[in-house]
């Protein structure tokens, strides 16, 4: 079930051919954008999986959450703060992506191992309810693996798509597009591409 929230169609809209600047870079936006995988990856920590029949997120049979809430808002939270607009628009080399993975797995192992209480990965001790943690008791190892590599994964598709500036030359080359189509119809112009440029990158 882990790999299924990667499954989910991400609801990307395509550029349409003839539409104009607002709608069009909002469009472009949206495909650069993470925060929807980030989301999907929320509803799988959550214990629930996309019911592409129904179209919506739904408990899984035991009722039970793959991780407690501590541990999943502290790992949503993680990756909002690192998976952006601006990292898929990127230019990574092959050395930058792995000093950022090496980055992300040395986190979430000091994270999971300074935080085994507080995360639910041994059972709560005497002071939980205290917010104070002993850490006792063997870990759920099986569980620290499976949280551990359903983020290690979204990070790396997302760091892939800025491998060699990739995403980026697609984007552009899209906004190229609509400028010639925009300037076509009369419209465009450089407070057009100003305004392009603060959405894509988020300034």
């Amino acid at each position: 079930m882990n790999d299924e929230f990667l499954d989910v169609p991400q609801n990307y809209p395509r550029i349409p051919i003839n539409s104009q600047g607002e709608q069009d870079i909002t469009n472009i936006v949206a495909q650069i954008d993470p925060k929807t995988i980030i989301d999907n990856l929320n509803h799988a920590l959550n214990g629930e999986y996309f019911d592409k029949e129904q179209g919506i997120w739904v408990k899984n049979v035991s009722g039970k959450p793959l991780v407690n809430d501590d541990c999943r808002g502290f790992l949503i939270s993680y990756l909002d703060g690192i998976l952006t607009n601006n990292t898929t628009m990127a230019n990574l080399d092959e050395n930058k992506l792995s000093f950022l993975m090496e980055s992300v797995i040395e986190t979430i192992g000091k994270n999971f191992t300074c935080r085994l209480e507080e995360f639910g990965f041994v059972p709560p001790g005497p002071t939980y309810n205290k917010g104070i943690y002993e850490n006792k008791g063997t870990p759920d190892t099986a569980k620290m693996t499976m949280a551990s590599n359903m983020i290690y994964k979204v990070c790396f598709l997302v760091f892939t798509r800025a491998l060699k500036g990739q995403e980026s030359i697609r984007i552009f080359k899209s906004l190229s597009m609509v400028d010639t189509m925009s300037q076509g119809m009369g419209g465009g112009g450089p407070q057009q591409k100003k305004g392009w440029l603060r959405k894509l990158v988020g300034v």
